[in-house]
């Protein structure tokens, strides 16, 4: 499998798993559909979300990393890491679930299904469908924190990363546009990379402010949560189609696939 297609199926991965684990029932329960799940459920519900979550973040830090690799001018300072990087993205693939698993293995512990009596400690996340109760706000505040430091960590290297693209598609754009195959291709890829990351940067820094306003609640309304995770799946729910629509192999297949069923229903017609 091509490396830039390896990223991709990695994140449409962790891009289906937030939708599926918070995604859909979040939104069942915005419209009056009740969806209460059990202690277990919930826990490896929440899990899922928030490592899907997390490696949507890193993923697309890396994709965005690697598309600054590709496209770097054949230099003797960017030599070593062309050669280097594609042999390593699985193993930086695999590092990514293991940090993510590891940051979020907190889930597994404070998540809990939604109490029956209908009351609601303090220092919890209220999703309807599950709640997620914190000790205290010392163990909020130290988990809060960890992720956003994670959060901007990768967000500020994708958003590097796509500055530096931009600067390179800049400076040789004539250069670029005269090129054929190859030259051609990296450029659209690169020209995709960097609606991913503009969109993304866009929507995390609208979940960051409703997340900095978490801190100072003890309770936090499941509006603001609900706004969160809207925020949150529109860049899972668009991304796919985004890919989709950038990448010209992925297009051709859909178009092909949709070509022979109509064709099947013809001959059968």
């Amino acid at each position: 499998m091509p490396h830039n297609e390896l990223i991709l199926s990695q994140l449409v991965f962790a891009n289906l798993m937030v939708m599926l684990c918070q995604g859909i029932p979040q939104a069942l329960t915005a419209v009056g559909i009740e969806v209460l799940f059990g202690e277990y459920v919930c826990r490896a519900i929440i899990f899922a979300y928030r490592v899907g979550r997390g490696m949507s973040i890193t993923t697309t830090s890396l994709l965005s990393s690697y598309q600054c690799v590709v496209i770097a001018p054949p230099t003797s300072g960017w030599t070593w890491l062309k050669r280097w990087v594609p042999g390593h993205l699985p193993h930086a693939i695999v590092f990514l679930y293991g940090l993510n698993m590891i940051l979020h293995s907190t889930a597994i512990l404070f998540t809990h299904a939604v109490p029956t009596n209908g009351s609601i400690p303090e220092y919890t996340i209220h999703l309807k469908f599950c709640i997620v109760v914190f000790p205290g706000y010392t163990v909020y505040w130290v988990c809060g924190a960890v992720n956003s430091v994670r959060d901007f960590v990768f967000v500020g290297l994708m958003a590097a990363a796509a500055v530096y693209v931009m600067l390179v598609l800049h400076r040789h754009r004539r250069q670029v546009q005269g090129l054929q195959g190859a030259g051609q291709k990296t450029e659209e890829a690169s020209r995709a990379v960097l609606l991913l990351v503009s969109m993304y940067v866009v929507l995390f820094g609208l979940d960051n402010v409703l997340w900095v306003y978490t801190f100072c609640v003890s309770r936090v309304p499941p509006a603001v949560s609900d706004a969160r995770v809207f925020f949150a799946s529109c860049y899972s729910a668009f991304s796919p189609v985004l890919i989709v629509a950038t990448n010209k192999k992925l297009a051709t297949y859909f178009q092909c696939g949709s070509k022979l069923k109509a064709s099947k229903k013809q001959t059968n017609g």
